[in-house]
């Protein structure tokens, strides 16, 4: 889920002018005897700042050969003028990319392929959850190395479960178990399930249940306006118009979803990792988090997602960048365990010792270990991206809150768009 922050400054933050994050130019002659100095561009908001912040001085604790210099944006504004940087030549040597935007980077060449590194260190990268390491390579050839690998979960919130008398399902539950239960919850005062229209991600699971997708196999072709996803779009529309959503849900932000879920408002709602820790945060809370509704034979409906710390193509400190990537995602750096302290995001590798740190058996979910594993291994899919994936979905999102509140039929909606998002495929 993508969201957007404010910029924040913090030391070491690398500016040039008004808003663009770095500024390339000519390198002094590096003194030997001199540590060497890499910038690190990420995203995040204070919180997250301060994680990072924490791992960098664990870094320079570690070593004393490779200073990191941070590069920190706001999430709005982040990729849009890193993009703009790197086709301009310049650009930090370590980047953070989230994998909406990785055909954009690889579209310019601006990440460097680190399979040599990785052959010449011996990474273990059999330590990765599978579909991290899908989302960091292209064509066999690998980009990065994983960062956040985590599902888009059902939250289950066990109070408003208990009232209504219904039975937690089973992670087989399919598309019908999952309307039976939302109208069984929305008896009464309250809605059985909440959701946010801010990205396609919150009704690809559904459409993917239904047999369809975004696109075709190929990802060159528009589809989201054949029968299958039509029809689970209208089948959405008809949850809204009998009260099972709630009115406010076409323009809710995760925030509202947040509060609605913990106040028992809602009794089911779709969340990140960051939003079970900001459910945590609410005393008392007590819910669960699991797959998505799965369709007929189909089990992988639940989107399942990464995001990429890569090497800029263009820089001249690749080996210091390298050494650094190595210690913040690598599988014997120190960095996944610092993320885990901070319950920033669920493990990326398979390590029970990992899954202690961040899974508190004294804080709901309960279960989110195990419904990460069986997601990570049999009910997860990686969404369809590819280069104009965000200006597709910027096409997609008005007609999804046209159709959620029954003012257009969605095969005329996404019949009307289809041209348009046919031609940035195409072009």
């Amino acid at each position: 889920m993508r969201i957007r922050y404010l910029l924040f400054t913090i030391p070491l933050l690398v500016l040039a002018g008004a808003g663009l994050l770095f500024a390339g130019g000519a390198q002094e002659e590096a003194d030997p005897d001199e540590p060497v100095t890499i910038d690190y561009a990420f995203w995040g908001n204070p919180e997250a700042i301060g994680v990072e912040r924490d791992i960098i001085d664990a870094f320079h604790d570690y070593q004393d050969e490779v200073r990191v210099s941070p590069v920190v944006s706001g999430y709005g504004d982040y990729h849009a003028m890193l993009l703009t940087q790197l086709a301009g030549g310049t650009g930090p040597d370590v980047m953070r990319v989230d994998s909406y935007y990785f055909a954009d980077f690889l579209d310019l060449n601006a990440l460097r392929a680190i399979d040599d590194l990785v052959e010449r260190d011996n990474l273990d990268l059999s330590e990765y959850y599978a579909a991290g390491l899908e989302e960091n390579m292209y064509e066999g050839t690998l980009y990065g190395l994983p960062w956040a690998t985590a599902p888009l979960y059902m939250f289950i919130n066990l109070d408003v479960f208990e009232e209504r008398g219904v039975e937690v399902p089973d992670y087989d539950w399919n598309l019908e178990d999952f309307e039976r239960i939302a109208r069984q919850l929305s008896e009464g005062d309250g809605y059985g399930f909440g959701i946010q229209l801010g990205t396609v991600s919150t009704v690809l699971p559904f459409i993917w249940a239904n047999g369809g997708d975004m696109f075709d196999e190929s990802r060159d072709n528009f589809t989201m306006n054949e029968p299958e996803a039509v029809e689970a779009l209208d089948w959405l529309a008809g949850l809204y118009a009998d009260g099972v959503i709630p009115e406010d849900a076409i323009t809710a932000d995760a925030d509202a979803l947040t509060r609605w879920f913990v106040n028992g408002e809602i009794g089911m709602r779709m969340g990140s990792a960051a939003e079970i820790l900001s459910t945590q945060a609410v005393e008392g809370a007590r819910f669960e988090v699991m797959n998505m509704p799965t369709g007929d034979g189909i089990d992988n409906t639940t989107v399942y997602k990464s995001n990429i710390i890569g090497i800029n193509s263009r820089s001249d400190k690749v080996d210091a960048a390298w050494e650094f990537i190595k210690f913040l995602r690598g599988p014997d750096g120190l960095g996944e365990e610092l993320y885990m302290q901070a319950r920033r995001m669920a493990p990326t590798f398979d390590r029970q010792e990992l899954w202690g740190i961040y899974a508190d058996p004294d804080l709901y979910p309960r279960r989110v270990e195990e419904a990460s594993k069986l997601i990570a291994d049999r009910y997860g899919r990686l969404l369809p991206l590819r280069v104009g994936w965000l200006e597709v979905e910027s096409l997609v999102i008005p007609e999804l809150q046209g159709i959620l509140s029954g003012d257009v039929s969605a095969q005329e909606a996404m019949d009307g768009i289809a041209a348009d998002a046919q031609a940035v495929l195409d072009r």
